[in-house]
């Protein structure tokens, strides 16, 4: 039996104002009737941010969704979850939906953490008689009956997160819609949400869990969908779909003309490139070596403009797919001219099979980062099987020589 089904569904949304508010303003049926005598001047100035997207999600799964800012992940959520209709399609639920899309969605700053657990469990209908008898466990789980009744404007992000995910593992719901939020709060509570959402799947119920961090997905769901600009582009076991993902991002290379300042600042806030540094001396441009015909070597080019800096320590490193920082390899101290290029070899390349963000950066003789950058573009590592070492071990392979002695140890077969 599947707990979620989407058939044709199609979202749109208008840019802008002007033509795109009079529409908006068209009450029914007469906003039908202006679509129809005027369908080119309707669709004008919109986007599809769920394009033709059917699927069907069985009873007890749990899947994750993927993909690139403004792919449509977070309108999938809220379509299913009934907080925005769709433009055409239908979209079937079956059991009691319980969402998390954002941390301040359905709370309100004025009320108390008391008052807006009440609040939500109205929103997913449930009576305040009934949210009365489970607030011990919210309060429970979120830890925070000092707090309980203080108003959420004098509470942190983190406070707020513990409050809304506390509300929601009380509310027994069938369906749990969860968007990015374990992103928000300290470790400790991340870990308590993850585990909670293990016991949640393993009880039978079904999760629709949409996040960035690879790792999470992979830990925490059996399937996944891939989307791309409202479309399904894949979707099936998670392991294959986060590969075929990771491959996608791998191919993903920045356009050709970033050396201007004003360029590489607009590009890293469309892209959501994590970069910082205190200046002097600038990366420009970074070729990553393909890794798809073998996995024993990689070269990464770093094209750089040091305007203030004579000596340098150039660094290539790696975060995984979980967003941990798993090591880098540093140059010795050397003499740049003002403008130039370098290349890393990495050979062996230690890393098991995974999905890899290279991190490259530029420091001066006094230790001060001058500009770190991680790249959205992907390093996908894929041994084919090869090795026998277990995911628990972490990423990284250690090179070391091994020797039996006389007693207790003898070779393999």
């Amino acid at each position: 039996m599947d707990a979620i089904t989407l058939d044709s569904v199609t979202k749109t949304y208008r840019i802008g104002v002007g033509r795109a508010r009079v529409r908006e303003m068209l009450p029914p049926p007469i906003d039908t009737a202006v679509r129809r005598a005027f369908p080119r001047w309707w669709v004008r100035d919109t986007f599809n941010a769920l394009d033709d997207v059917s699927l069907s999600i069985p009873s007890g799964s749990s899947v994750g969704i993927v993909g690139h800012n403004g792919a449509g992940k977070t309108t999938m959520l809220k379509v299913i979850a009934d907080v925005t209709a769709p433009a055409s399609g239908s979209v079937q639920v079956t059991g009691h939906v319980a969402a998390l899309i954002d941390v301040v969605v359905g709370l309100h700053p004025d009320l108390t953490g008391r008052e807006n657990v009440y609040l939500l469990g109205a929103m997913h209908g449930l009576s305040r008689r009934s949210m009365r008898e489970r607030l011990d466990r919210v309060v429970e789980f979120a830890e925070i009956e000092e707090l309980i009744d203080t108003p959420l404007k004098r509470c942190s992000a983190g406070m707020i997160t513990r409050i809304g995910f506390g509300a929601i593992t009380a509310m027994d719901a069938d369906v749990l819609l969860i968007d990015e939020v374990l992103s928000v709060g300290d470790a400790v509570f991340q870990r308590k949400c993850a585990k909670w959402l293990e016991e949640y799947r393993s009880t039978g119920g079904t999760l629709l869990f949409v996040s960035h961090n690879l790792g999470l997905v992979r830990s925490m769901t059996d399937r996944a969908i891939w989307l791309d600009h409202g479309k399904v582009v894949s979707e099936g076991d998670t392991s294959s779909i986060l590969l075929e993902y990771g491959r996608a991002m791998e191919r993903r290379e920045a356009p050709e003309e970033v050396h201007a300042k004003g360029q590489v600042r607009k590009l890293m806030r469309s892209r959501g490139m994590n970069r910082w540094g205190m200046g002097g001396a600038r990366v420009e441009e970074v070729h990553v070596g393909n890794v798809s015909d073998g996995i024993h070597a990689l070269d990464v080019t770093i094209a750089f403009d040091a305007s203030e800096v004579g000596e340098a320590i150039f660094c290539v490193g790696f975060v995984d797919e979980s967003g941990r920082e798993i090591g880098a390899a540093a140059s010795p101290m050397l003499r740049i001219a003002r403008e130039g290029q370098i290349t890393c070899r990495i050979e062996p390349l230690p890393l098991r099979s995974g999905i890899y963000f290279p991190v490259v950066a530029i420091l001066s003789e006094d230790g001060v980062v001058r500009d770190r950058w991680q790249l959205d573009r992907a390093v996908v590592v894929d041994r084919n099987g090869d090795g026998t070492v277990p995911d628990g071990f972490g990423p990284v392979d250690i090179a070391a020589d091994w020797s039996t002695g006389a007693k207790g140890v003898s070779g393999g077969a």
